[in-house]
């Protein structure tokens, strides 16, 4: 376990994380009395002095990533070696992390290296965890728990998820906010909804999957707002699928949060009529890319950033061959952002429930329609890695198995290589309404034959059955 010096501590919880694994790696090697061990002991204990702790900081592994006091450690390249040594570290151990408490500010040089010798040592016993568990009970360790357990993993994951939907929903508020002071003023700052993307892009960079199943979020009584953040988000992971730069995905995003702002110049019967528009209705509905683009101009922001997002909420029913609307006579093909609005609006509109359409289309049946339209709605390439990102049955989807339980994709794990979904299985309680049982792998087998314990029927349409994905996807497990 080695790495160089950290070139960029940007952050505390880095800087910690980094002094951690110097001292662990130091007394791995090297005796008590060694300078080295005693230099990195000091590190550690200056670290934590300026820090000046009021709370316990916790360090825990989660689905194979490291966090500090809930913050993911990003995988710089400077970084790698010392994060896949430190899960190495620990995974041999079997153990989930530690959280160290105020007091350690007090506590001898000698304490420290004690307790971190056993952590070192406990890798040759039977059972690590457990050995370690047991010597952790010594009065000298009150500054430090070490975390084992599924319910460590549990909070972590539940942390996650609450950080997902509170930023989601501040993201939709902001677009609300802009909507309405634009409607009423004829002008909007930005500022909230800059901040919303900043903090969506940081959930993308913690948990892809997660992120991406905050687009099964659905509200027919607020479709435009949700719709919006919808299209932000897959619009967010498709951009990140294919490698785009942070500040162009700040870009992206602010596109989808706004590509349908023109809307707020649209008769509210013409947006919330039941059943098929007539032909001047269509004609007022067609108008929204346009206005977009004025509404876009009435933003307080500076013209640097106007001339990032003007384009691409204006192109997005444009069509890859350009046969949508508006009607225009490009001389160049649709942009990149552009091309990514069209598949991530029309997926995310197709699978909702709308005012003039009581039934939405599966996420696999979305996916299928859409691919019909490859090469002239849509970008292939883009598409296909769309196709690629959302899985054969994509994240929100309902199944029904062939053990005669329904369940809702989760995510497509990559030990799995992203064959085979995890399921949040669905029970019945007991006036009959749905609720969230266990999740399970479709990629385990059955010990003895070898064959999978629950295969996929067919895809199943959850708005027929009254099923909101969202609700068991981003709710508390079960306790």
């Amino acid at each position: 376990m080695s790495a160089g010096p950290l070139e960029m501590q940007s952050t505390w919880e880095e800087a910690l994380f980094y002094d951690l694994f110097r001292m662990i790696q130091s007394i791995r090697i090297h005796q008590d009395n060694n300078q080295l061990v005693k230099l990195c002991l000091t590190a550690f204990q200056e670290t934590i002095l300026r820090l000046d702790l009021e709370t316990d900081i916790t360090v825990q592994i989660c689905d194979g990533r490291f966090f500090v006091q809930g913050e993911k450690i990003q995988y710089r390249k400077e970084l790698m070696r010392l994060i896949n040594g430190m899960l190495q570290f620990f995974q041999r151990r079997a153990l989930d992390g530690l959280q160290i408490h105020p007091m350690v500010k007090e506590i001898a040089q000698d304490e420290l290296l004690t307790f971190m010798r056993l952590l070192v040592q406990c890798e040759e016993k039977t059972d690590p965890a457990a050995w370690l568990l047991e010597q952790a009970k010594d009065e000298r360790f009150r500054w430090v728990t070490v975390l084992k357990g599924t319910e460590v993993k549990r909070r972590c994951v539940e942390n996650l998820r609450e950080k997902a939907k509170s930023t989601y929903f501040h993201a939709m508020n902001s677009v609300r906010d802009v909507a309405q002071r634009i409607s009423y003023q004829g002008y909007a700052g930005i500022r909230k909804s800059k901040r919303m993307v900043q903090n969506m892009l940081d959930c993308l960079a913690e948990d892809e999957a997660l992120f991406l199943c905050l687009s099964t979020i659905k509200d027919y009584d607020d479709y435009t707002y949700t719709h919006s953040v919808n299209v932000a988000v897959l619009s967010l992971c498709l951009g990140n699928r294919i490698g785009l730069s942070r500040n162009s995905l700040e870009h992206l995003g602010i596109c989808g949060l706004f590509h349908d702002l023109g809307k707020v110049d649209i008769p509210r019967e013409i947006l919330t009529k039941p059943g098929r528009l007539t032909d001047g209705e269509w004609t007022e509905m067609r108008k929204h890319p346009l206005a977009s683009v004025r509404q876009i101009l009435r933003l307080r922001a500076s013209h640097e950033v106007k001339s990032k997002i003007l384009l691409a909420p204006f192109e997005h029913h444009v069509k890859y061959n350009l046969s949508g609307y508006p009607k225009v006579d490009l001389k160049k093909d649709v942009s990149l952002f552009g091309r990514i609005l069209q598949i991530a609006d029309v997926y995310d509109a197709i699978t909702s429930v709308r005012a003039y359409r009581n039934h939405a289309l599966s996420p696999d049946q979305a996916i299928s329609l859409m691919m019909q339209g490859s090469g002239t709605d849509y970008d292939p390439v883009l598409l296909k890695v769309f196709a690629i990102m959302m899985g054969t049955y994509p994240v929100g989807s309902l199944l029904e198995l062939d053990t005669g339980e329904l369940g809702v994709v989760l995510d497509y794990p990559m030990e799995t290589g992203g064959s085979h979904p995890r399921v949040i299985l669905l029970d019945k309680d007991q006036h009959g309404a749905m609720r969230r049982g266990e999740t399970v792998s479709l990629a385990d087998k059955d010990l003895e034959t070898g064959s999978y314990r629950r295969n996929i029927v067919k895809s199943l349409n959850p708005a027929f059955y009254g099923i909101q994905p969202s609700t068991y996807i981003l709710q508390a497990h079960p306790s």
